[in-house]
């Protein structure tokens, strides 16, 4: 039986590479990929992995690098410029394309190339990482378990440090507000407009709205027309957003957007393996019918990053086995929403309604 070819693009990243090294701690032998040629190769060489170094600029190039690859696991960001070329050039190449995106206008360029990939009888799935498994997850299991809900929030707490990746995405998108979805129709909000109060594992926390992937997805998941997302936001971080807020919108002028993300990349190195290891995130959600009758679920699974690593590499060994479908698709819509469960250190935690 051949051993199935797959490429981790975006390799010498922060995510890419703790995926890479636990690939290769499982015996995988993924095929690395980037543009930075001096960390892709160190890393290749490092891990004993083959290579290939190649930008995302020319069509051609990029469908010739993939070219009788089965699989991209695409996690080079800022996705909202990245994924597009690689998903168009996938599509082309009949490679099915996964990526560990979390920002809302790529899940709906995406989804605008669900046709196209469907029928070149490939799968586009997005948000295999953290972003969006344990909350894409949990909206479905609450949809099963309430008739006709109609409104679904989804919280999560205890997420630590950002890598650079994340925080180069947050960046691009801080200047356009938060999002909420309000009769199945995306609105912008202000940032921290939205605020309430979740208890989760013994403990109450005050989170607040955040334009997070489900606000997109979860539609196309659950049906459930009205969603909002929160999480926990340090008091600092707060502050200094409301702080900030008459010159966040300098950051839709490209070259500081750009300077600003240049100064993340030197400043910010994401969280340690000690942290990866002992952290835990708690996920909460909750529908509601039109008549007020609810249902409330917690999950608990591990540190987000830990998580992205966990997850994804379970998401290609699906795909790679011949499930997960074709077309664009949610990671609920493509192996259910007990897929969570899968993850190590992942499980429903008891509460009272």
């Amino acid at each position: 039986m051949a051993v199935s070819k797959w490429m981790i693009y975006g390799a010498n990243g922060y995510t890419g590479e703790l995926i890479a090294r636990r690939a290769v701690s499982r015996g995988l032998k993924p095929v690395l990929a980037g543009r930075s040629r001096g960390k892709i190769e160190e890393l290749a060489n490092e891990l004993r992995l083959e290579y290939k170094i190649f930008d995302l600029n020319n069509s051609n190039e990029v469908g010739s690098n993939i070219q009788g690859f089965e699989l991209v696991l695409h996690c080079a960001g800022p996705f909202i410029q990245t994924s597009v070329p690689m998903a168009k050039a996938c599509i082309s190449k009949k490679v099915h394309y996964l990526d560990i995106t979390g920002e809302i206008p790529v899940y709906e360029s995406l989804q605008s190339l669900g046709e196209e990939a469907e029928k070149a009888g490939v799968l586009l799935l997005p948000g295999v990482g953290f972003d969006i498994v344990p909350t894409d997850c949990l909206a479905a299991s609450l949809k099963e378990s309430l008739a006709k809900p109609k409104f679904l929030e989804l919280a999560f707490v205890g997420l630590s440090e950002v890598s650079p990746g994340t925080m180069k995405s947050a960046l691009a998108q801080l200047p356009y507000g938060s999002k909420i979805r309000r009769d199945g129709e995306m609105v912008g909000v202000p940032h921290l407009s939205r605020m309430r109060e979740v208890t989760a594992g013994g403990k109450t926390y005050k989170v607040y709205g955040i334009p997070w992937g489900d606000v997109f997805t979860a539609y196309i998941s659950t049906g459930i027309p009205n969603i909002d997302v929160y999480t926990d936001i340090p008091s600092g971080q707060v502050n200094a957003l409301r702080y900030f807020k008459p010159i966040i919108s300098l950051l839709k002028i490209p070259f500081v957007l750009k300077g600003v993300q240049a100064l993340v990349g030197k400043t910010i190195k994401g969280p340690g393996e000690r942290t990866r290891t002992l952290v835990k995130t708690t996920v909460w959600g909750e529908v509601r019918s039109e008549e007020g009758k609810k249902s409330t679920k917690v999950l608990e699974c591990k540190e987000g990053y830990e998580f992205t690593v966990e997850s994804s590499l379970a998401a290609v060994s699906k795909v790679l086995s011949g499930k997960g479908g074709k077309g664009f698709k949610t990671p609920s819509i493509a192996f259910g929403s007990e897929f969570v469960l899968e993850i190590p250190g992942s499980k429903w935690k008891d509460i009272s309604n």
